[in-house]
């Protein structure tokens, strides 16, 4: 499996309201992606930045996702998105009472 975090930057002057709007625009396209297990979005509305952690099926799957999303978050936030992608180890999930270890 392979961890994503992605930094990126709030347009100027966007507000906690407009961003979630913009956000549930694009949960479709989340959800359309089949090795996608799990993603989150964490917001700082007063510093305009924000970080969202992706778990993958696996690296090839990870990578022309943000092929695709990279111009797509650069276009809609003004500013270019730190991606960074990571194997994951080891994963915890208390939901479902599972634990990963590679």
């Amino acid at each position: 499996m392979i961890t994503a975090t992605v930094r990126f930057k709030l347009r100027p002057g966007v507000d906690y309201d407009q961003a979630i709007a913009e956000i549930k625009n694009m949960i479709a396209m989340y959800q359309s992606q089949p090795q996608l297990i799990r993603k989150q979005i964490c917001l700082n509305v007063e510093k305009g930045e924000g970080r969202s952690f992706y778990l993958w099926k696996d690296r090839s799957a990870a990578e022309a996702f943000f092929e695709m999303a990279r111009p797509m978050l650069r276009e809609q936030t003004g500013a270019e998105p730190e991606i960074e992608l990571l194997e994951t180890h080891v994963l915890v999930d208390n939901s479902t009472n599972d634990v990963f270890i590679a």
